[in-house]
């Protein structure tokens, strides 16, 4: 009878810790991440979180720590035994009283590990709602052949390069959207968090969903950084199985996808990717290095060069300050090179929630990630100044981008933007080879720069269209334009054979057919 009653005790209170585990996490992520989609922590979950900031896990526990001790303290309390004090509900039904032993409640206390087994199919119930599981398991079960039917590989079709090949430049500006500009020219602020930007975005080629300064819409598989930086790269949505850990290392990560640094390789561009982080975070690194076979330039370079030590480290890393004294000194190193060059790298300051301030920033607005933005768009600018002033700039094209909306938890975008207003992604492109047809309402996402990175750099290709990307430069509608955004986003984000076959295990898959009928050949 002990050891029965020990083992009940044990299952019951494991099967409390971990319900509350889970309303507790549930409602943490459901507030602070309110828009992050599952995919992105399935990805996350898949690829591994090493090289992640430890203030997200510290901030995390912090925050869950008392929501934890509340939830498992009311779970807990029906089987409390207290002898000296019991408490009594008096409950009147048909003028009858009936007195309802609340904590220790006998019924729950005799049957704890059925009360602990529904306690915990309820907690996965609400965790499955509050996280939009529903929506995401949906996804999964309805099929589409839409990315089969648009996808345009770039092995199949003619891409041509300028006799003179052009440096290229691709900024990722962490969280960057056109919302921090005053409304007056396209923002949704009523004064302007980010004016150097805008004066950007002006002076040069920024494609818009408005007359005014605006950008790409927020689509499915593309709205976190490693998301982003494969969309825009490869004009693919990222979706990886539960189960895809083999799809996301250094030789499968997307094995069938032709992407911007395969095309780059290819015609013979130096590459390089800088992160001030630790770049194996989302496996970035294991993409760049696939596709490109980029050097890379991260936290744990730096250290390893001496450029820094570990007890520098700030927040994910290093700081943007230094982010941009790194970038010049290896752009210059790259410029005095023969080969043309492809140099793309990533701030990380605007990081969600309320970013990271430097000890130099001015501090002119009533929050902290207002004058994190502010900072930031003035040493982008400052960058674009620099960039402007060397020998080799006649002959490179910058571009300027978000890599996603802002993670910001809670009514921040709502109660600083008016009503109905769009945010989108920001974009510039600097020195351009060409002007495009048309830059202004344009309806397009992020799957749409990467034929349009290539067409900022004079490079032709038949048929205006890589991935499911549409060359903005040119006057061939985007797929969003022809179909409806609502439609587009609909479709990538339901279950894709192709996708699921030629994109994430392409060459892998081709390989190992090869092996069977090799097998199979030499069993006959």
């Amino acid at each position: 009878m002990n050891k029965r009653r020990f083992l009940s005790n044990s299952l019951t209170f494991l099967l409390l810790i971990l319900s509350t585990i889970i309303f507790s996490a549930s409602l943490y992520i459901s507030i602070k991440f309110a828009d992050q989609s599952v995919e992105e922590m399935i990805f996350y979950l898949v690829g591994g979180m090493k090289g992640a900031s430890s203030d997200v896990f510290i901030s995390g526990i912090k925050s869950s720590l008392i929501p934890f001790l509340l939830i498992f303290s009311l779970l807990a309390l029906p089987l409390m035994n207290t002898k000296r004090r019991r408490q009594i509900l008096e409950v009147a039904v048909k003028g009858k009283k009936i007195n309802l032993q609340v904590f220790p409640n006998k019924f729950i206390r005799k049957y704890k590990v059925i009360y602990a087994s529904i306690i915990f199919l309820f907690s996965l119930a609400s965790c499955y709602l509050l996280l939009g599981i529903d929506e995401y398991v949906k996804g999964i079960k309805d099929s589409s052949y839409f990315i089969g039917n648009h996808y345009v590989s770039g092995t199949n079709v003619s891409i041509t390069f300028p006799e003179k090949k052009r440096n290229l430049i691709i900024l990722y500006m962490e969280s960057m959207e056109s919302s921090l500009i005053d409304k007056v020219n396209g923002g949704g602020w009523e004064y302007n968090v980010i004016p150097e930007l805008e004066n950007i975005a002006k002076q040069n080629v920024n494609f818009s969903n408005t007359s005014k300064i605006g950008g790409a819409l927020p689509i499915y598989g593309t709205t976190w950084t490693v998301g982003g930086l494969v969309s825009t790269t490869s004009g693919l949505p990222l979706k990886i199985p539960v189960n895809g850990n083999e799809y996301t290392s250094s030789k499968n990560f997307l094995a069938g996808a032709y992407t911007l640094g395969d095309v780059l390789k290819k015609e013979g561009y130096n590459l390089e990717f800088m992160a001030g982080s630790d770049a194996e975070f989302g496996g970035r690194k294991n993409y760049y290095l696939k596709h490109g076979n980029y050097d890379i330039f991260d936290l744990n370079a730096a250290i390893k060069k001496g450029k820094m030590t570990e007890s520098e480290r700030v927040a994910w890393g290093f700081d943007d300050t230094h982010l941009f004294e790194y970038a010049k000194d290896e752009i210059t190193s790259l410029a005095n090179s023969d080969k043309p060059f492809s140099f793309s790298f990533l701030t990380v300051n605007t990081h969600f929630p309320d970013g990271y301030l430097e000890s130099g920033a001015e501090k002119k607005f009533d929050t902290q990630y207002e004058n994190v933005y502010a900072f930031s768009s003035k040493q982008v600018d400052e960058f674009v100044r620099w960039l402007q002033q060397q020998d080799f700039y006649q002959n490179t094209t910058l571009v300027l981008m978000g890599d996603h909306l802002s993670m910001q938890p809670g009514d921040y975008f709502k109660t600083h933007t008016y009503e109905g207003y769009q945010r989108t992604i920001y974009n510039a492109f600097v020195n351009p080879a060409n002007r495009p047809v048309n830059e202004k309402n344009r309806i397009f996402s992020s799957l749409d720069m990467y034929p349009t990175i290539l067409g900022s750099i004079g490079v032709t290709i038949d048929g205006e269209r890589l991935g499911l990307g549409t060359n903005l430069f040119s006057n061939r509608k985007t797929l969003e334009e022809e179909y409806g955004f609502e439609h587009v986003n609909e479709e990538v984000a339901k279950n894709s054979d192709f996708y699921n076959r030629q994109i994430l295990q392409g060459d892998y898959l081709e390989l190992l057919d090869k092996a069977k009928k090799e097998k199979a050949e030499s069993n006959q």
